[in-house]
């Protein structure tokens, strides 16, 4: 698993592409989910997002 620091160094205009059709409110909430990812963090992103569309963003993220 990586480290919360390192999932979105060097992803940051990634994830901007991949979540285009994110709310902002969504977008920023996502991103902190990311700055701090843990295995909270990941249910709290399929939570907000729903199954398919959080794996959608990690897969494009190239985190899953």
């Amino acid at each position: 698993m990586r480290k919360p620091e390192d999932v979105l160094r060097g992803r940051k205009a990634l994830l901007e592409r991949a979540a285009a059709d994110l709310a902002p409110g969504q977008l920023e909430r996502v991103r902190l989910l990311l700055e701090r990812w843990d295995e909270s963090a990941r249910r709290e992103l399929f939570e907000l997002l729903g199954e398919e569309r959080a794996r959608r963003l990690l897969r494009d993220l190239g985190i899953a």
